[in-house]
């Protein structure tokens, strides 16, 4: 788990991890120099439950790498990020790892995701996947996945994959995404419909593009990910397809093309105006 300054909501966490059914696990918390009483309550829970480790470093780092070193904190076969202001069905945790000792081959275990935006919430249902074929289930998969997947539980040589797609991505927007296409692509996302992910929206993203920079990020998206295609034995009309699902995929879940095109080329016109 890692956290910065997050004192308002981490108890809260913390406790939703104590009290999840399944009991064998270990949390490491990745504190980035945390200066408003985060750290206590921290602290304070890796004293009274031997199950918590609580590493606060004195220097403040650029959030992605604390994001990233609280992966090293482990060994575990099985792993999963949490942030600070995140919470669980008290069997979520259960109903994942049941997902993935279920599924040999999966690489990551979703289940569905709660949103919560102030007093709204709004449920964001696993896809229903329409057959077992392969196809049919990458379409299913990649087509309604979720970007809260992302907190589902990994394994761990899945994690370390996830994580260099990403070295050559230099946006936050839509990682998410990218970190799952592996799996996604290789048939491996367990889906687990019980237990829920909680998903609180309480602080300002500040990792939205303008139309440009949505754009760009968009085909850099889309190049990584003909390159993991590439790295994958399809046949002729397989590839056909997965292209075709990745065109959609980007879409939906990246930017709309035609749409992000107008609003780049409306935003160039307003900046050659003189009122501009």
């Amino acid at each position: 788990m890692p956290t910065y300054n997050g004192v308002e909501f981490i108890a809260e966490c913390l406790d939703c991890l104590r009290n999840q059914s399944f009991e064998d696990f270990e949390v490491f918390i990745a504190d980035n120099g945390s200066t408003d009483g985060t750290s206590d309550i921290c602290a304070d829970v890796a004293r009274a439950d031997a199950r918590f480790r609580h590493v606060r470093y004195p220097e403040t780092s650029p959030p992605t790498e604390n994001f990233i070193r609280a992966k090293d904190m482990t060994d575990a076969p099985y792993f999963c990020w949490r942030a600070d202001d995140d919470l669980a069905d008290r069997d979520h945790l259960a109903s994942l790892v049941s997902a993935l000792d279920q599924m040999p081959g999966a690489a990551l275990a979703v289940s569905p995701v709660l949103r919560i935006t102030g007093t709204t919430e709004r449920l964001f249902d696993l896809p229903v996947v329409t057959s077992d074929e392969r196809m049919q289930r990458i379409h299913d998969v990649l087509l309604g996945c979720h970007p809260s997947w992302f907190y589902g539980l990994w394994r761990r040589d899945a994690v370390g994959v996830a994580l260099d797609r990403l070295a050559g991505y230099e946006y936050a927007w839509a990682a998410d995404h990218l970190a799952m296409l592996p799996a996604i692509l290789d048939n491996a996302v367990a889906l687990s419909r019980n237990g829920r992910f909680i998903q609180r929206i309480k602080r300002q993203a500040n990792y939205h593009l303008p139309p440009d920079k949505l754009l760009a990020a968009r085909k850099r998206y889309k190049e990584l990910a003909l390159e993991m295609i590439a790295e994958r034995q399809w046949s002729p009309s397989e590839l056909k397809s997965i292209r075709r699902m990745l065109d959609l995929h980007l879409d939906r879940r990246v930017a709309p093309l035609f749409k992000t095109y107008k609003r780049v080329v409306k935003q160039k016109l307003r900046s050659t105006l003189p009122f501009g």
